[in-house]
């Protein structure tokens, strides 16, 4: 078997690089989209709770809500969190009308929006 090239060597260098910054950034976004549904489904909790109790939501302050919303997460909510975020994902992904790479040049994506007049 012939030695690779240093142009081969610094080629397979850089996509080993590259893949490992995208699975970091892709562990990064998923960890940031935990995050950001929990925090919204336990604010939809306490909101739920403020109207189950006949108050308006206008009465409490931002800062009181969000209070009574951190208070409540949990590791139940983030299980929660979790089987939404992978529901949510699997409709996106088994949806025919989305195309799998999401990206549409700047031509179709005109003659797909104006259709025929």
């Amino acid at each position: 078997m012939a030695t690779q090239s240093y142009r081969e060597r610094m080629k397979a260098a850089r996509a080993e690089g590259r893949a490992k910054r995208l699975a970091e950034k892709a562990a990064w976004q998923r960890q940031i989209e935990l995050h950001v549904e929990v925090r919204r489904m336990s604010l939809e909790a306490v909101k739920a709770g403020i109207r189950a109790r006949g108050d308006r939501i206008t009465l409490y302050t931002p800062a009181q809500l969000r209070a009574q919303a951190d208070a409540l997460i949990g590791p139940w909510l983030v299980v929660q969190a979790k089987a939404r975020i992978a529901e949510r994902n699997s409709q996106h992904l088994s949806n025919p009308k989305v195309p799998a790479n999401r990206a549409l040049p700047l031509n179709e994506t005109h003659v797909q929006n104006a259709g025929p007049r």
